[in-house]
């Protein structure tokens, strides 16, 4: 081939004569085509012939139409294509959508039509789109400038419509963080509705990266301001997700420093965020290299073979999900405050949250100390050994020199004892902040000396009040509990769980699960399966992540994951197992799950505070109270009904 070709035409057989056409339309424009049968050369295999033509060019142009659905050859030809980072330009040339598995490879690549005849007559928003990205590509070559991504970040485009040049700046972002792989998002193809309002606040919240164009004219946009508060607050519940990268469009040629300043609430959101400037089109390379140097700078990473899931996450775990618990927590410990509750069912992610905020805390210069009570039940004998063996896991981390055991009075209380060695072998002879967390708190509770334990916790709350210079002003203590504690105690001013700062973990979004299937390089390959998949679990963090393992490591299929979903000696055979055995020999619960799968409710709050705590259902109240997930019921409905 004397040139080298520019543009791939992938087409079914019956198409070809639309195929054709476009073909002889973009090279009568100077833009060289690859196309079969014309491109092959003789007595090459097709398929070699084709993987070739996909190699050589930047750009695929997909023919679509009723045909191009059910091709299993323009599928393979799209994965190839996909995987290489290629340019996608689907041209609908009839008024049909995508199937499934199309859907998912072009979910947020913008679409042309041609769908009137003739045909040719319709092609000029494809020459243009074409030329456009060949233009920045040859001004510095995709290769060049972008950065490689384990990983494709969804990156939404904010601009103002109908305004010059942030329309032409738009498309020299788009065509270049698509050359780079990744998925960009513009509402221009959307029809303006309550839906659009949605999807527009979907996408700004689900995005990596937020891209505004901000000209004279753009800044006065009520509803670009509007976007980027929603962008801004997304960030401020997501531990800075996603990334606001702000682009300065010809905004400030020829005005004075003080005009250069942007107007509310743009400063309020953008002022302290460094920019990138777009005066000309010289500056298209420029841009484009900042803007995916800046993309890479921050969001490359690797992603770790996985562990089955069970257990607190690794902190380096690319698979761990923030919550906007986990702000709170961290809130919590820079105020210092006295007493942080993290309240969750069994494998909610209590310890993984409890390891990520003692992590925060260290990196701030805190003293931590982690006691876990599971690992500990030695201790739990009596109220003695509970607080010595307290007191010998703060010396241990400490490095104190006096024992405790040496220092114990057996004449004082085992309570008296505890505070005695805190005031004067801890806090008076350690600087700084320390922070005390006590996992599995839940094993104290129907002990004889429940109370006693909890009192004690309270009464230091207390003393910060009546002593706002004393010790215990430098002691944060962190409780890790799933059973509703608070009920338990009979004396409400002996409770620390009334007078702490209160986290209380909930179940995934559908948001959070979508992310989680990003993370896991999309098992899930459209919208039909997310919504498959989340009607399964719900929000369950444990089978979430327990889903995906099986997808991604164990090959299963999600047909087969909700065939066998419930099954006894299934994958999730051995956790639903539990929940039965938690049933065991309590007719008076099981009477009452029994009720609520014949859609009865649950009939006081005692046993809606039990069943919630196990992790069984959810919701806010006994009557408006559910299955955490349809597996849960799926499976109690096979064995108790």
């Amino acid at each position: 081939m004397a040139q080298e070709p520019d543009v791939f035409i992938s087409y079914s057989s019956s198409d070809e004569l639309a195929a054709e056409s476009v073909c002889r339309v973009l090279e009568r424009n100077k833009i060289r085509c690859w196309i079969a049968p014309r491109d092959i050369p003789a007595g090459e295999p097709w398929d070699n012939a084709i993987i070739d033509g996909i190699k050589a060019t930047s750009i695929m142009v997909l023919i679509h139409s009723s045909n191009a659905n059910g091709s299993d050859q323009i599928k393979r030809e799209l994965h190839l294509a996909h995987s290489r980072k290629k340019v996608l330009i689907p041209l609908r040339i009839e008024a049909v959508h995508p199937d499934d598995e199309l859907e998912y490879i072009l979910a947020t690549v913008q679409w042309l039509n041609a769908i009137e005849k003739p045909l040719e007559d319709q092609l000029e928003p494809l020459i243009k789109r074409v030329n456009t990205i060949l233009e920045a590509s040859r001004q510095q070559p995709a290769a060049e400038i972008a950065p490689r991504f384990d990983i494709s970040l969804r990156v939404a485009l904010l601009y103002r419509r109908d305004t010059k040049p942030d329309d032409y700046v738009l498309s020299v972002l788009e065509s270049g963080l698509r050359a780079a792989g990744h998925q960009v998002f513009i509402d221009r193809h959307l029809k303006v509705g309550d839906e659009w309002a949605i999807e527009i606040k979907r996408q700004v919240q689900q995005s990596d990266a937020i891209i505004p164009l901000l000209s004279r004219d753009s800044v006065k946009s009520e509803m670009l301001a509007e976007e980027l508060e929603e962008a801004a607050k997304a960030a401020r519940q997501n531990a800075g997700k996603p990334r606001i990268l702000p682009v300065r469009v010809t905004y400030e040629k020829g005005l004075t420093p003080e005009e250069q300043s942007l107007p509310e609430p743009f400063f309020s959101v953008l002022g302290h965020l460094q920019y990138q400037p777009w005066e000309s089109e010289a500056d298209d390379s420029e841009l484009l290299a900042r803007v995916l140097e800046s993309l890479a700078a921050k969001t490359q990473r690797t992603i770790v073979p996985e562990q089955e899931p069970g257990g607190a996450d690794p902190l380096d775990s690319p698979y761990y999900i923030e919550r906007p618990t986990d702000l709170r927590f961290r809130d919590a410990l820079d105020h210092q405050d006295s007493i942080v509750l993290i309240k969750g069912a069994r494998q909610m992610g209590k310890t993984s949250l409890l390891a990520r905020g003692l992590k925060y805390a260290r990196d701030k210069g805190k003293k931590v100390i982690a006691c876990d009570l599971q690992k500990n039940q030695g201790n739990l004998a009596s109220l003695e050994s509970l607080y010595i063996g307290l007191c010998e896991a703060i010396a241990n981390r400490l490095d104190l020199s006096i024992s405790p055991r040496k220092d114990w009075d057996p004449i004082l209380s085992p309570g008296d004892n505890l505070e005695r060695y805190l005031r004067r072998e801890v806090l008076g002879k350690t600087e700084g902040h320390l922070v005390l967390a006590i996992d599995e708190i839940d094993l104290l509770i129907d002990r004889p000396y429940t109370n006693e334990v909890f009192g004690q916790f309270r009464s230091w709350h207390n003393e910060r009040a009546m002593d706002p210079d004393g010790p215990w002003k430098r002691l944060t203590l962190a409780i890790v509990y799933a059973t509703e504690a608070h009920l338990l105690i009979t004396d409400q001013n002996q409770s620390p769980f009334n007078v702490g700062t209160k986290i209380d973990l909930q179940d995934f979004a559908r948001e959070q699960v979508d992310e989680l299937n990003q993370r896991y390089q999309c098992p899930l390959r459209n919208e039909s399966e997310l919504k498959r998949f989340f009607a399964l679990f719900s929000g369950q963090p444990y089978l979430n992540r327990r889903g995906f393992y099986d997808l991604t490591h164990e090959g299963k299929s999600l047909d087969e994951i909700e065939a066998h979903a419930d099954a006894d000696d299934g994958p999730y055979g051995d956790h639903l197992k539990r929940i039965l055995f938690k049933l065991a020999g309590n007719e008076a619960l099981k009477d009452v799950v029994r009720g609520l799968l014949q859609g009865r409710p649950i009939p006081d709050a005692m046993t809606f505070y039990r069943l919630r705590s196990a992790g069984l259902v959810a919701g806010p109240s006994a009557e408006k109270a559910q299955f955490r997930c349809a597996i849960y019921r799926r499976f109690l409905a096979r064995h108790l009904v």
